[in-house]
């Protein structure tokens, strides 16, 4: 795949006003336009950035477990993603992302962290998902 970047990462926080503070004020990060979700949080902005590169999801902390939830990049080709995702058998899942032109796809590292790769390119369906006797865990080669 050319052109991949980073796009953003995701944290969790049961304090989404205290988050959005201490980014702002050690960072220069500003809350600006989010899709209207069931779930409470912020996207914060670069000064001078056009997307949000930190998101931030309410969450209630759970001991023992990580705030950290994603890792985000920017893809180009989601047909041939799709296709390298279902020719190494890695659960994955695709969506489009709620009023805007973008589409995401969710699956794991070797290591299980979930991975996002953006692409500014239509689904042309609610939702794509791997074979149904893929597991979500860990993305392995084989």
């Amino acid at each position: 795949m050319k052109g991949v970047r980073l796009d953003h990462a995701t944290i969790n926080t049961d304090d989404v006003a205290a988050s959005v503070a201490f980014y702002g004020h050690f960072l220069g990060l500003k809350p600006g336009w989010r899709p209207d979700w069931s779930v409470g949080g912020a996207w914060l902005y670069a000064a001078d950035g056009d997307y949000p590169i930190l998101h931030l999801l309410e969450t209630p902390r759970n001991q023992g477990i990580s705030m950290f939830n994603h890792v985000a990049f920017r893809g180009e080709d989601l047909p041939a993603y799709i296709a390298k995702l279902r020719e190494a058998r890695c659960w994955f899942e695709a969506r489009p992302v709620d009023q805007t032109p973008y589409t995401q796809v969710h699956h794991f590292d070797p290591n299980a962290v979930r991975i996002e790769v953006i692409f500014e390119e239509p689904l042309g369906a609610d939702r794509v998902t791997s074979d149904p006797d893929i597991v979500p865990g860990r993305g392995i080669l084989t």
